[in-house]
This record gives structure tokens, sequence and C-alpha cells, in this order.
């Protein structure tokens, strides 16, 4: 069987939604799948969020079907919770669902409408969607979403995570690991105020990991509180790293405002570590 997979942000996004599609072709391709891996070209890596978003609908709706009709795929796999309107009409469309923060109505960019859209053109049109957790497939159910589609639950295995992680020695540095990021929905703002109320004298070292090259951005969130310098930003960091920091740490921090907090539990789990949850509806 021949599958196209695009895995746009791969190279670009160091967490997220990428890590989750490059585990599926490597496990795909293992199960001798014939997979076609749709990347970002390398030149593009740096150029501007909203020209990586207009390029990355424009090969979702126009080059991966074309792509699709030139090497004869059976599916065309969608894991960002887009869909091209053309397999969505042809039947070869696999919509993978990691969330559904799109659909919150605060959201008005340009990448969270086209999401929206393709959710709930999707929802009527598809006829196989993929949901990575039992939690985002219950809140499918209660937005009456996907109600026709034949549905998998593909959650997902962290197979190099846990590879590296089997052979990382664990340990307790006595830090605080914040697993975060800048969208709106990690509300680093608030944990970051969180972090500042406990007294001086009983604060433990943190470190911030997911805000990749947003350094800078977070350094303002801190805004000079920390006379201390008991904090650090982490920037880009291979996944032995991210192993490490979490394999290191004395708690594992999650804190987000609905979807996105379970890669950081599951990570936090396969290095033995205690999670603290703070501000997430299901805790």
């Amino acid at each position: 069987m021949k599958v196209i997979i695009n895995n746009f942000f791969d190279g670009i996004l160091k967490r997220g939604i990428p890590i989750y599609t490059s585990e599926l072709v490597k496990k795909l391709r293992e199960h001798n799948v014939n997979v076609i891996e749709i990347t970002c070209p390398k030149v593009l890596y740096t150029a501007p969020v909203w020209f990586l978003n207009i390029i990355f609908i424009i090969t979702e709706q126009l080059i991966i079907p074309v792509l699709g009709i030139i090497y004869r795929t059976k599916y065309n796999i969608y894991p960002y919770n887009s869909s091209s309107i053309i397999d969505l009409l042809t039947g070869k469309a696999i919509v993978v669902i990691h969330d559904f923060i799109s659909l919150k109505k605060n959201k008005k960019n340009l990448a969270a409408i086209y999401v929206k859209v393709c959710i709930y053109l999707s929802s009527f049109m598809i006829k196989k969607v993929i949901f990575i957790s039992e939690s985002t497939q219950r809140v499918a159910k209660k937005l009456a979403l996907f109600k026709s589609a034949e549905t998998v639950l593909l959650p997902n295995p962290f197979f190099s995570f846990e590879k590296i992680a089997n052979a990382t020695k664990k340990g307790d540095l006595g830090y605080l690991l914040l697993v975060s990021g800048l969208g709106a929905n990690k509300d680093l703002h608030t944990a970051v105020d969180y972090y500042f109320s406990i007294p001086p004298e009983k604060r433990i070292p943190l470190k911030i990991l997911g805000c990749g090259n947003g350094i800078d951005k977070v350094i303002n969130i801190i805004n000079g509180r920390d006379l201390n310098n008991q904090i650090e930003v982490i920037g880009f960091v291979s996944l032995n790293e991210v192993v490490t920091l979490y394999s290191n740490a004395k708690i594992v921090w999650a804190h987000s405002l609905a979807e996105g907090y379970g890669r950081t539990l599951a990570e936090a789990k396969l290095t033995c570590k205690n999670v603290l949850c703070t501000r997430i509806s299901a805790f």
C-alpha cells in the first residue's frame, strides 16, 4: 500500500504534531507501507510564520492531492487537524485529530480559521478519522463531530522517546521542569506567575522547555522578577537532550488551559517522574 503523509512542519517545530507524525511514518514503514512524507523545504525554515502557514495550506490543498494522483496512493494522511478538500471529495483523506483548540471563539488567526473550516468540512465528508486520545474522541462526541466517520484510536506511542529514556540514567538535580510553549493554550504568563507566588526561600530552580526560539518572549514574561537567577529557558534541543532534562528533574510541571498536556504526562511517566498539573480541567 502507498500513502502520502503531510509532515510539513517537521524540522520547523521540534515538538508536538511533527514528532507524532514522524513516529507514525516510522511505524508504517516498518509494516512495509510505502510512505511518501511531505515536509517543508529547508530553505524556508526561517521564513515568517504567516508565510509558512500559507505555503502549508497550498501544500495541503493542492500539492498533496496532485501527488496522490501521480503516485496513485490509496490514502493521503493529514495529521494537523486539517485536510484537503479535494481528497475529502475523492475519499482518499484520513485526518488525524489531536485537539479542538482552533474551534474556540477567540481564535481568529489564519491558521486557526483554516483548521476550523477543515474540521467542520471533514466532520461531514470524511470516511475515516484518527483520534490520538480517548479524551479527544470524547470531545468530538460532545461536539457532535465525525458522527458518520469510521473512527480509529491511535495514541502517540513515543517510540523514540522511550528508547532513549530506557538507556538514560535517572536522577534528581533539584529543578522543576515546566514543559510549555508560547501558544495561548499554554498560558505561560499564568504559569510563571504561579512560580513567583511561591515565597523565594521555598522556590526550587525552574527550567522552561518547549518555547524554541521564543526565549526573548519568555524573558519578557519573567519581566525581571528572577532576582536569584533560578530560571533557565531552554531553546531548541535534540530529543536526547529533552530526555535528559526529564530524567534529571525533581518534578515535571504540566500547565495548560485545555488539550495539549498529554505528551508531557506520557514523557514524565516514561522517565519515572511525578507530574504537577495546574489549570488543566481534567485534573
